[in-house]
């Protein structure tokens, strides 16, 4: 799974995996709903503290990312169908069906890069707004809360540097999604010892 503006490699790396594709993204929506979930948690907490303004703004960045990824995965879904129809097309000589379709995806691949960019930078930003309010309650482990908004920085400035769509780029952002990912499962069981 990359993201790549190569029309051509998109429509081959779907080939026969047009379902997997749709089936991803439907978990991959599902599953990004509970980023929303949890993040309200953290803003309700910082809601009595200076940092609140931060925590709401990153809790209204992580919902913002969510909606436009389940936009992307709608895309996503709607271009693995019309791969489907390209495969078809291009096996039955149909040549007119499948250049419709092979610029339908390319405008929906277009879409995708695009939206899931800004997506995971808007959530990057998000993240770093959130660290900064968590910093400023106590009800959090004051050094992951800094970790996090100083990941959260760091990945928006390499997300805007590396597009998504470049080698690199993907790699990069891949990782600092398991750093964020590792950072938040501390905070939380930081807070869940806290509590016993």
């Amino acid at each position: 799974f990359t993201f790549t503006p190569d029309t051509q490699a998109v429509i081959d790396a779907m080939k026969g995996n047009e379902s997997i594709a749709q089936l991803y993204g439907v978990l991959l929506v599902i599953s990004s709903l509970l980023i929303p979930l949890s993040v309200s948690g953290i803003a309700r907490i910082c809601q009595d503290d200076p940092g609140r303004k931060w925590a709401a703004f990153g809790f209204m960045c992580t919902v913002i990312s969510v909606a436009i990824w389940a936009v992307t995965n709608g895309v996503t879904a709607a271009m693995a169908d019309a791969t489907s129809s390209y495969h078809q097309a291009s096996t039955a000589g149909a040549v007119a069906v499948a250049g419709a379709a092979g610029a339908a995806i390319a405008i929906m691949n277009g879409i995708a890069l695009g939206s899931h960019q800004m997506a995971t930078m808007i959530f990057m930003i998000g993240n770093f707004s959130l660290g900064i309010g968590m910093s400023f309650s106590g009800a959090f482990n004051s050094i992951l809360s800094r970790l996090i908004a100083l990941a959260g920085l760091v990945s928006t400035i390499l997300v805007l540097v590396f597009p998504l769509s470049s080698d690199p780029g993907f790699g990069i952002v891949s990782i600092l999604f398991l750093v964020i990912s590792i950072l938040w499962i501390l905070t939380g069981v930081t807070m869940l010892r806290a509590t016993r």
